[in-house]
């Protein structure tokens, strides 16, 4: 007996939708970039305490992988009277964390070695009430000022890690320099080719514009990490390109 073409019909779209169901569940689950990309050359781990946290890690680590920081950053800023939760980021030869204490005087620091680096995000341990979110500034340290914000990131606990890239936090694209290109006269075409990027470039490096923007001024800036909110743990990884 022949089955009614409408039950033949729904059974095919039921193996479809569960068939799409599943993939999406599977992409979603294997994001790890280390698939895409491979070893890490470095990994930092962020671990977020109390507010009354009173640690003091030791600085003889030679290898630190660890930072220290307030998981409820807004409590800790009203405990604590600092401004705000920087992790400033600079660039030199090798991988370190310089500063792995943000409780002692607010702020915790991290050179990256040589190159340009995919980097990525993900919120690990145990689940907390509100996303992760950090943003990236170029600092004016000549003013005491912000200067340009570039990007953000925010991850959430999940399972099974959710991993977000950073570019945004790592790059300066020319939307975000029009303003600085402009006063300074100087257009990103012209940029590109000074910093020897191709033609058809997007994106700059963060300590390529850095670089090049305290050359053309005279001022001294900086690249930091604003913790908006933290958690329990944020893993960063960073990928040689």
């Amino acid at each position: 007996m022949k089955k009614p073409l409408s039950i033949c019909i729904a059974t095919i779209l039921a193996a479809i939708i569960l068939s799409s169901t599943a993939y999406t569940v599977f992409a979603a689950a294997n994001n790890n970039p280390n698939k895409l990309l491979g070893a890490p050359s470095y990994v930092l781990n962020i671990l977020g305490k109390k507010s009354d946290y009173s640690g003091a890690p030791s600085y003889e680590s030679t290898d630190r992988h660890t930072m220290f920081v307030p998981e409820n950053v807004t409590e800790w800023l009203e405990l604590s009277g600092f401004d705000d939760a920087k992790i400033w980021v600079s660039q030199n030869t090798e991988f370190a964390v310089d500063d792995p204490n943000m409780f002692d005087d607010g702020q915790c620091n991290l050179t990256l070695a040589a190159g340009r680096y995919a980097v990525y995000f993900a919120a690990l341990g145990k689940p907390c009430e509100n996303p992760a979110q950090l943003e990236g500034w170029i600092y004016n340290a000549s003013a005491s000022e912000y200067l340009l914000y570039i990007g953000s990131v925010s991850v959430r606990h999940s399972k099974t890690p959710v991993w977000v890239s950073g570019e945004d936090m790592m790059t300066v694209n020319e939307a975000e320099a029009g303003p600085i290109l402009s006063a300074l006269g100087i257009t990103w075409e012209e940029l590109l080719a000074l910093l020897g990027y191709p033609a058809d470039a997007t994106e700059i490096w963060v300590f390529d514009f850095i670089n090049w923007l305290g050359s053309e001024t005279g001022y001294d800036y900086l690249y930091l990490w604003k913790l908006v909110s933290g958690c329990k743990h944020i893993q960063v990884r960073f990928y040689k390109m």
